[in-house]
């Protein structure tokens, strides 16, 4: 038990969420009946001391200053390639790409172009949604070292500079927009959201899945008299009544926005294989699952827990390795998968928690 409870608490202090929360978090986890609230120090302190357990980067290091244990790995005879792990599926999660070197989730193209090349000289294998699909439902095996490449938001800047990169080596992504954003065209800060015209120019090439990540829920609202949470977890409250909204209306509010989103992409694209969705910060509840499950998506993708994904991965709860950032290198990268394989591939039957739901003080 205190084996996993430390390992719950060192992917929580990695992630950039646990970095992002301004007065903590609240993770649930419905199985253990327990509710964990921790301060940004705590989740250091936490990191700290399982990390000869588990994977845990430190916000303010490099991943290629982490010394990880050595990753085994062996030759396929009939390829000549090294094989550093089989039967699992590494998901690198990205938002924005920038020239000059930003605060948060962005990273430059110099940076993004080095993983790129890294991937192809080391003989990973960039995979597309509907393999992961096939893989996850067990319908089919994937290649060694098989890797997903995921972009969250919509922002410009994947149109720009992400995509002549991807081209560039033919490796397919997965873009989870917030739909609402690419018509019009939407500004978040510095940056500038995609257009329809732009999604489906890509989506032509054949080398982008176009998936969800709502229509318009991507924010925080008001839970209490000081305090915000997920749209798409949180009930919303009212300063003038007191009260918060019922779960009727939320479960109204929650699912018309869900099958707004997939109705868009399946009009704008003609795209029938609309099933996955990237939860916004990366928070879920069972009923958020229902509501998604109910609105036609059936592989949803985390936004924490950088862990592999095996055959027997939820696919509510279908990992991702958030590599985004500037504190992550190419030689890093490349350490961090071939790291995170091999403590999958050790610890196969850990689980994510049934929730993951953040409380944000101001």
């Amino acid at each position: 038990m205190r084996s996993a409870r430390l390992q719950i608490l060192t992917d929580l202090a990695g992630s950039p969420l646990a970095r992002e929360a301004r007065g903590g978090f609240f993770c649930t986890d419905q199985g253990a009946g327990r509710i964990i609230r921790m301060k940004r120090w705590t989740l250091l302190i936490s990191g700290l001391l399982a990390a000869s357990e588990v994977l845990w980067i430190s916000p303010h290091r490099s991943a290629a200053a982490s010394q990880p244990p050595r990753a085994t790995s062996h030759v396929d005879r009939r390829s000549k390639e090294p094989v550093y792990y089989r039967n699992q599926c590494i998901v690198l999660m990205y938002h924005a790409v920038n020239r000059r070197k930003l605060p948060g989730d962005v990273i430059t193209p110099q940076t993004f172009s080095e993983e790129l090349g890294l991937l192809r000289k080391d003989h990973f294998d960039v995979v597309t949604f509907n393999q992961l699909v096939r893989f996850l439902s067990k319908r089919a095996a994937l290649p060694p070292n098989a890797v997903l490449i995921t972009f969250d938001n919509g922002y410009e800047s994947f149109y720009r500079t992400a995509f002549p990169l991807l081209q560039r080596y033919h490796d397919p992504a997965v873009l989870f927009p917030i739909v609402s954003w690419l018509n019009p065209p939407h500004k978040k800060g510095v940056f500038h959201s995609l257009t329809w015209s732009q999604v489906d120019q890509m989506y032509r090439t054949g080398l982008l899945s176009v998936q969800s990540q709502t229509f318009d829920m991507h924010q925080g609202i008001q839970v209490g008299p000081a305090s915000t949470s997920p749209a798409t977890v949180a009930r919303a409250y009212d300063p003038a009544t007191g009260h918060r909204e019922s779960i009727k209306s939320y479960e109204q509010r929650v699912l018309s926005d869900l099958m707004r989103s997939r109705k868009e992409i399946v009009s704008h694209l003609h795209e029938r294989t609309v099933q996955g969705f990237a939860y916004p910060f990366g928070d879920y509840s069972p009923l958020l699952v229902h509501l998604l499950h109910q609105a036609g998506f059936g592989y949803l993708f985390t936004a924490s827990f950088g862990w592999g994904n095996l055959p027997n991965t939820n696919p509510n709860t279908i990992f991702r390795l958030d590599v985004g950032t500037p504190y992550v290198t190419a030689p890093g990268l490349i350490s961090t998968i071939k790291w995170i394989a091999t403590l999958t591939r050790r610890n196969p039957a850990w689980r994510a928690p049934s929730h993951y739901i953040q409380v944000w003080r101001y």
